[in-house]
């Protein structure tokens, strides 16, 4: 762990580096903009130099094309991972062998060992390793965490995540094999961190999954459902989709006492009784692509990583958990591949007989 200084002091500001100034970068320095007492951007990288200083400019941060500079930086106490996939797990490892904590977003790695060869280095480095599933930061989520006695025994969760993307949404998408997957690589942890976060410690004993593709934009799965059985007697299901017009955002969570249910993301009914409305303005049009704001659930993310880093109790997935989660995603991709019917996914839609 780096030794305190006043850089590192309780109440300082997380100085942090951005790595990848791509799409999803975007809400992160938002974000930093929104909490400049919990972060401080002071580096960012990306290959494309010209990204890199623009997204520097606003910060007076430096702008670095080669990773290993951000990482010789000593006043960069933690990086945020925002690039493709397969890049997670070697940049993560290499900013904790430079002594840096990390925030990387999900997945945290493409297999469950590389995930959990992070988990390792991190703790025995005394760092932070945290994955950023950004939908744990809202009050009907942490509604239920906190009130968790008061609902009854739980029995059963149904998870709907339904949105449409016509298309890659980043060049690297296109280029997914069927074997690393698309929406149960990139859309798929967000569900299935909400289900761990239910469950607890325990990993389910087993999964069933299918898949299919319905675009031809890409080569992997773009609708998925899985069912997890685990001790106790409790079940899971989820059901994710890149093909729904309509947004479809929607947890079910069943207790001998009765039903929790959060609608669009936000709103947390219990029996009917509504517990948790958001504040206005973030539901605008929750059933249309870009009508619930999410800047508030980034921006908690980095008070959340401020918090861990310091030493202070914290609601982010980290160390086992969140290679738990790959682990689990690792079963749920093995799973479709060899469950889903033969022409579910293969062969292209375009060499498919008419």
């Amino acid at each position: 762990m780096p030794e305190m200084n006043e850089q590192t002091a309780p109440h300082a500001p997380l100085n942090l580096a951005v790595i990848g100034c791509g799409r999803i970068s975007g809400a992160h320095f938002n974000a930093a903009k929104a909490r400049p007492e919990a972060v401080r951007i002071v580096a960012t990288h990306d290959i494309d130099a010209a990204q890199a200083q623009a997204a520097a400019e606003p910060f007076g941060a430096v702008a670095c094309v080669h990773f290993e500079d951000v990482l010789a930086m000593p006043e960069v106490e933690a990086v945020l991972i925002a690039t493709p996939n397969s890049l997670h797990a070697a940049q993560s490892m290499a900013a904790l062998q430079a002594g840096k904590h990390v925030l990387v977003e999900k997945p945290a790695a493409e297999t469950g060992e590389d995930a959990l060869a992070l988990a390792n280095l991190a703790a025995e480095k005394g760092l932070v390793f945290a994955v950023g599933h950004t939908f744990r930061h809202n009050d009907a989520v942490r509604y239920i965490v906190d009130h968790w006695g008061d609902f009854g025994k739980f029995r059963s969760l149904e998870v709907s995540s339904c949105v449409f993307w016509d298309g890659p949404q980043a060049p690297w998408w296109a280029t997914r094999t069927p074997e690393e997957g698309l929406i149960l690589s990139l859309f798929a942890p967000h569900s299935l961190d909400f289900v761990q976060l239910i469950m607890g410690e325990d990993d389910p004993v087993r999964v069933h999954a299918e898949a299919a593709r319905h675009q031809s934009g890409w080569q992997g799965e773009d609708e998925a459902m899985v069912l997890l059985a685990y001790p106790g007697r409790r079940l899971a299901s989820v059901h994710i989709s890149y093909n729904q017009p309509a947004v479809l955002d929607r947890k079910v969570l069943h207790f001998d006492k009765g039903v929790l249910e959060i609608e669009h993301g936000e709103i947390l009914r219990w029996n009917g009784e509504e517990l948790v409305h958001p504040p206005e303005g973030v539901l605008i049009d929750p059933r249309r692509m870009g009508g619930r704001t999410l800047g508030h659930y980034f921006a908690d993310q980095l008070s959340e990583m401020h918090a861990a880093v310091r030493g202070k109790p914290h609601r982010l997935p980290t160390g086992r958990d969140a290679a738990r989660l790959i682990a689990l995603i690792d079963r749920v991709k093995a799973s479709a591949r060899a469950n889903s019917a033969a022409d579910a996914i293969d062969p292209p839609l375009a060499d498919r007989p008419q």
